[in-house]
């Protein structure tokens, strides 16, 4: 069985990574110019490039 505080520590370290991947994930679609998708109060709205949320993206400019 493995203690407590490390397992606590194993979650914060999880959480960490996450953080860092989403972050990492959102600076490549801005860099792209692409938006980037999730959901905010159980419904899917797109983060554009520019840092505007909208509910539909319509037309961008992608990066090349």
């Amino acid at each position: 069985m493995v203690s407590r505080s490390k397992t606590d520590k194993m979650g914060l370290m999880a959480e960490k990574a996450l953080k860092e991947g989403v972050k990492k994930a959102l600076a490549e679609h801005q860099r792209m110019g692409i938006p980037a998708v999730y959901m905010q109060d159980g419904k899917i709205v797109y983060l554009m490039p520019d840092g505007k949320v909208v509910a539909k993206p319509g037309k961008y400019k992608k990066a090349k």
